[in-house]
């Protein structure tokens, strides 16, 4: 049975890389459907940046999403929380990838 969210939402994606010479820049679509598969948990669209290299994009496109929904907060019912969870998700992300990268970014 198809996921349903009470809305029909069709989603697209497109990257140009326009005159520089390589494209650096990333983006996700992601959802986490309900155990009965009749509604979404969440929808997750991610645009990364690749100003700060192919590395730095590739590193938040990847780990990105997971930091933010592992948040405890991210699942309360109270809007506060979760913008707390994001927010915390983008900061965590962000410590790991200069952790990881380091100078590479």
């Amino acid at each position: 049975m198809p996921a349903s969210i009470g809305v029909n939402l069709r989603v697209t994606g497109h990257c140009s890389q326009g005159g520089r010479k390589y494209m650096e820049d990333l983006f996700s679509v992601a959802y986490q459907q309900t155990e009965d598969e009749r509604d979404l948990e969440y929808a997750f669209f991610g645009i990364y940046d690749g100003h700060g290299g192919s590395e730095a994009a590739a590193f938040a496109k990847e780990h990105l999403m997971d930091s933010i929904v592992k948040q405890r907060q991210f699942w309360s019912d109270n809007d506060e929380d979760v913008l707390k969870a994001i927010r915390n998700g983008y900061m965590l992300t962000h410590m790991n990838m200069w952790k990881e990268l380091g100078e590479h970014i």
